[in-house]
């Protein structure tokens, strides 16, 4: 899942080290640097990265493996925190990504409609909203991205020892291929604390033999 190892061809991400917390989304969106979290089933990898052009969510859709280096490996379990100097990720291990950095080419940008989504991935609940193209329904618009797919405006969430930890991400990604339930819901149940589980955490995740993730999607309205 995590390698301490680089692998072969895998794209690199420095890493700084900086002694505020990496959960200062009001600070790094007008620094320099920007705070990096990417979420496994069990860790968070984090640290703080200086993007100049291209955009997080382009690089991970683009590269099936990034080499981290400088990154701090936090156990979900009882929160104890390494120091790594290298770190391969697979893109398919990660279910979700605090994203920063530039919005990308203007060209390629298009009218879109904000649709309000909670979503479940392992022991993650992530709220946010989903851009997607006027006249194509936001199920339609998952289908159709590559796997990390951007939520505006979004927060991430998971439960340690029965305690809610709660993050505020500005933009997340989610990893499509991985997820357990994905709802549209409306604008108010976006707030702290109105969203729930609706698949236990630690519920054992559907074999990869299984029927695709989007059949258990809702049909669209």
């Amino acid at each position: 899942m995590i390698s301490p190892r680089p692998v072969t061809g895998p794209t690199t991400l420095v890493l700084e080290r900086r002694p505020e917390s990496p959960n200062e989304p009001d600070f790094v969106a007008d620094g320099p640097l920007i705070g990096f979290d990417a979420f496994l089933p069990e860790h968070r990898v984090f640290g703080w990265i200086r993007f100049h052009a291209d955009r997080l969510t382009d690089i991970l859709n683009e590269h099936p493996d990034v080499l981290l280096v400088n990154a701090q490996l936090e156990r979900l379990t009882d929160g104890q925190v390494e120091w790594h100097e290298q770190l391969s990720l697979a893109r398919g291990n990660l279910l979700a990504v605090r994203a920063g950095g530039p919005r990308g080419d203007p060209a390629r940008r298009e009218r879109t409609r904000l649709h309000p989504l909670v979503v479940q991935s392992g022991p993650y609940l992530i709220g946010g909203y989903l851009h997607a193209r006027i006249g194509v329904g936001p199920f339609e618009e998952i289908r159709g991205r590559p796997e990390m797919v951007p939520l505006s405006t979004g927060w991430l969430e998971h439960w340690v020892d029965g305690r809610r930890h709660r993050q505020w991400a500005g933009t997340i990604l989610f990893n499509r291929a991985l997820v357990d339930e994905i709802e549209l819901v409306g604008e108010a149940d976006l707030e702290f604390g109105v969203a729930s589980y609706r698949i236990q955490p630690g519920t054992p995740r559907r074999s990869s033999d299984g029927p695709p993730l989007a059949e258990a999607w809702p049909d669209e309205a």
